[in-house]
């Protein structure tokens, strides 16, 4: 079976019921990730600098755009449940209202967004793009929500749901591209000798 830039984790499966299986499995592990994540923290107010977005990036990267974003639906919807998955042991519905809702948000659409972008090219610059695209993205969403429903000011928003959040982004993005090309290498590596 071939390769598939869509989800080089999912390449190896070789029937659907396989596939769904490993899909399902990954999509729970990315889920557990991401709440890792949550754990690696600085905890500023209004939001924490967490490592979550790194595994969101990969989620959507590694094991798909459907697989990808199934980890975070099920990572924020057992969250909202009542699990303590969110950054500093937080769940519930009202976290979707508070300051860390829009970012929670996005993290159901940026495995998708990425994912997406992926299938295009395989070319480093185009991955870096596409990390880039989906970290802006759940920034993007932070800082809307942040603004229509805690600070009521833009700027004030930008400056504590951006700003303090760009150089971990940089960071966060050069290691999502460093382990998803090193990944897909191992994956290809493994493929051609089997």
């Amino acid at each position: 079976m071939a390769l598939t830039a869509d989800a080089p984790a999912l390449a190896a499966a070789s029937s659907r019921t396989a596939r769904i299986a490993l899909g399902v499995t990954l999509a729970l592990v990315f889920a557990g990730l991401t709440t890792v994540g949550a754990t690696i923290e600085i905890p500023l107010k209004p939001v924490p600098i967490t490592m979550q977005t790194l595994f969101v990036m990969l989620a959507g990267a590694s094991i798909g755009r459907g697989w990808g974003s199934l980890s975070q639906w099920l990572y924020v919807g057992l969250g909202v449940a009542g699990l303590p998955l969110f950054a500093g042991g937080a769940s519930g519905w009202a976290i979707l209202g508070g300051p860390t809702g829009g970012y929670l948000i996005a993290f159901l659409i940026a495995p998708w967004v990425i994912g997406t972008m992926l299938r295009r090219s395989e070319s480093w610059s185009w991955q870096l793009f596409s990390f880039a695209v989906g970290n802006v993205l759940i920034l993007t969403l932070g800082v809307l929500h942040l603004t229509l429903f805690y600070t009521h000011d833009v700027l004030q928003a930008l400056t504590v749901g951006a700003l303090p959040f760009l150089p971990g982004a940089v960071f966060k993005i050069a290691a999502t591209l460093s382990i998803h090309r090193s990944s897909t290498a191992l994956v290809r590596h493994y493929q051609r000798r089997s």
